[in-house]
């Protein structure tokens, strides 16, 4: 896994250093999205629904909140999920024309599970992370980006009274097209490291978004 993001980081900044781009990444904007998931080692799936909302400010710091909310469904049961995370993160130019940044962040997340629309059992998990990686304008409308991530969280199920610690490693790549400056459409993949009980769906996911984007850093 550390050797695959590596290389599509790599990958991802010598492109972008090859590649004339007329903008930098915007970070305030506002998207909505569909989230697809499968469970782990194909048990089940689930599909629902982000929002996410970011602010730039004080030239390279970001902060982003999301929401989702969705269904699991498994062989035996469905299972309900809503949840949010919140980001701390700093993104520095590393192109001469700040169209390429390195992106590093810490975050918190917090999500809960319940079968059956509440009827059977239910779980939470909550704990904070680490992601790192590039976001890049390769063209005018083109946008590509890449992150690691790293998670430590506990799960806590109601029909039981030990709860559990996990780590998790995903990988996470996306491409945008922006239709205009301000609207933008972008699938994004993360692909789970080890799908640890407790994890936000155990597999992989695909998010296809829609997002609006106003304006420059608001500390200028």
């Amino acid at each position: 896994m550390k050797r695959i993001g590596i290389a599509v980081l790599s990958a991802a900044s010598l492109l972008a250093a090859g590649t004339a781009a007329a903008a930098e990444p915007q970070w305030n904007y506002g998207q909505i999205g569909w989230i697809q998931s499968d469970g782990f080692e194909d048990a089940g799936e689930g599909d629902g629904f982000k929002i996410d909302g970011s602010i730039g400010f004080l030239d390279n710091y970001h902060f982003q909140l999301s929401y989702e909310d969705g269904t699991f469904d498994d062989y035996s049961n469905d299972t309900d999920w809503d949840g949010y995370s919140v980001k701390l993160g700093y993104h520095e130019a590393i192109s001469a024309s700040g169209n390429t940044q390195i992106i590093a962040n810490i975050n918190y997340f917090d999500i809960d599970f319940d079968e059956d629309g509440g009827e059977g059992y239910s779980s939470s998990t909550d704990g904070y992370g680490l992601g790192f990686g590039l976001r890049s304008m390769i063209s005018e409308r083109v946008e590509l980006e890449g992150m690691i991530n790293w998670i430590k969280g506990n799960w806590d199920p109601d029909w039981s009274s030990n709860d559990e610690d996990y780590t998790d490693t995903s990988l996470t790549v996306g491409g945008r097209y922006h239709w205009m400056p301000s609207l933008s459409t972008g699938i994004t993949l993360s692909i789970n490291g080890s799908g640890s009980t407790g994890s936000f769906y155990g597999g992989d996911t695909a998010l296809i978004d829609v997002r609006y984007s106003f304006g420059s850093d608001i500390s200028k």
